[in-house]
């Protein structure tokens, strides 16, 4: 008679069952990236029976209090007769008491959590975990370590100086082509849509423009680098090395160190925030009509949200904004609505973009668009999960035309690289051509 093994009645998929294979060859460590939607918290699941099986204690990382309850239901459902609690959010579980915690990374990080002979870590949002506060709470302790990420990478050096010693390599990566190959993400397509600036937006563009070229200008000639990343990373460093110190006080350098971040961050509001954007959202509500899909709207400032709502009651139907400033419970209302299709449009200026359980959309359309490429694949993610009426999902990008988010002009190259040959189409569009599939 066989005997029982810690996967016996768990479904993976082909992926997970060789991202595992790969993890257990490197030592039970490593850094698993792959799609939103393709089913990360499954693999992790397999990797904690395995843990447990043998013994073990296993300690879930996750950023926010939403993925928290999320994470808590997935062990339920999967690892049933385990115990299981919570660190984090009025919650003060520790491993006396469980064999998985799953907790927040500043409360894990005050404690020191061990989980005795074996343990397993599991960050979730890996990439998140690169940043110093947060990197406090991973554990020596914990030998059996995996990281997971839809996108395996940061604006500053975390991975390398961070996750990458306490990881290890990426040992397994699923691509948006590897997912629809295997079918298992929806069909989608993408559309570019290039909006025009007014005149006032125009010349307030090209004014923040000629102040960041001046501001450029004088800090290479202070021996700051001319690549565009490096020269960025290289101001916000000296300008916040200085933080505090008035321009009446400060050297030359961090004057104009901070003239060319608050020119860049100027120019990029007046893109992102161009009154054109909302015609978008007008258009597609008439393309809609009565029969208005799931759809996540993702806009530059909460304004712009509440803008995008007032639309949409304008023409007799319901949407909702989610963002920072609302309570928690307000929050997870509000998505409980769009879950069950009350509400069928929810619109946030950051909040879904990563850490929080979005319920399945099929049309995400995105207002603020200089954005990295971590973002817009985390955004195109969120429409990404099939169907059970086996519909495509669709991305619209809204960019501001002859600026930094025109895509004629470079915006989003990387980004569409990563889904070229993967999307059922990606066309470039202006107002009035029609934007729906």
């Amino acid at each position: 008679m066989q005997r029982p093994t810690p996967l016996d009645g768990l479904t993976l998929r082909d992926w997970q069952i060789d991202a595992f294979a790969a993890w257990v060859s490197h030592d039970c460590r490593g850094v698993v990236e792959a799609v939103t939607g393709a089913g990360k918290t499954r693999l992790a699941i397999a990797a904690s029976r395995v843990c447990i099986h043998q013994g073990g204690r296993v300690l879930v990382l996750v950023p926010t209090l939403e993925l928290q309850r999320q994470w808590l239901r997935e062990v339920r459902t999967h690892i049933p007769n385990v115990q299981v609690g919570r660190l984090g959010g009025g919650q003060t579980d520790d491993f006396d008491q469980v064999q998985i915690l799953i907790a927040t990374p500043h409360s894990a990080a005050d404690l020191p959590l061990d989980p005795g002979p074996l343990g397993l870590l599991i960050a979730d949002e890996a990439h998140r975990y690169g940043a110093p506060t947060w990197a406090n709470a991973l554990k020596d302790r914990f030998h059996m370590r995996l990281a997971l990420t839809a996108t395996y990478e940061r604006n500053d050096d975390g991975v390398s100086t961070v996750l990458g010693p306490y990881f290890g390599p990426v040992i397994y990566s699923y691509t948006f082509a590897d997912a629809a190959n295997d079918h298992v993400i929806a069909p989608f397509s993408v559309g570019l849509i290039r909006v025009p600036l007014t005149q006032a937006e125009q010349a307030s563009y090209t004014a923040y423009s000629k102040k960041v070229r001046e501001a450029r200008k004088e800090l290479i000639a202070h021996g700051f680098p001319k690549y565009p990343k490096d020269l960025i990373a290289k101001a916000a460093h000296v300008a916040g090395q200085a933080e505090g110190v008035p321009n009446s006080h400060a050297n030359r350098e961090v004057v104009a160190a901070r003239m060319f971040l608050a020119a860049l961050s100027q120019r990029r509001a007046v893109a992102a925030r161009c009154a054109a954007k909302l015609d978008v959202v007008k258009q597609v509500i008439r393309e809609m009509g009565q029969q208005i899909p799931r759809t996540l709207v993702f806009t530059d400032t909460v304004d712009q949200a509440n803008d995008v709502v007032q639309l949409m009651l304008k023409a007799g139907h319901t949407a909702w904004a989610i963002h920072g400033e609302l309570r928690e419970h307000d929050r997870r209302t509000r998505l409980a609505a769009f879950a069950n299709g009350t509400v069928p449009m929810v619109v946030a200026p950051r909040v879904l973009d990563e850490g929080i359980d979005v319920p399945d959309a099929s049309l995400a359309i995105v207002l603020a668009a200089f954005r990295t490429r971590r973002q817009m694949i985390q955004r195109l993610g969120r429409v990404l999960r099939l169907k059970s009426d086996q519909s495509s999902a669709r991305l619209l990008i809204a960019g501001a035309q002859d600026t930094r988010e025109d895509p004629t002009q470079g915006a989003q190259r990387e980004f569409l690289s990563h889904i070229t040959g993967v999307a059922t189409r990606i066309d470039t569009l202006a107002l009035g051509d029609r934007l729906l599939d």
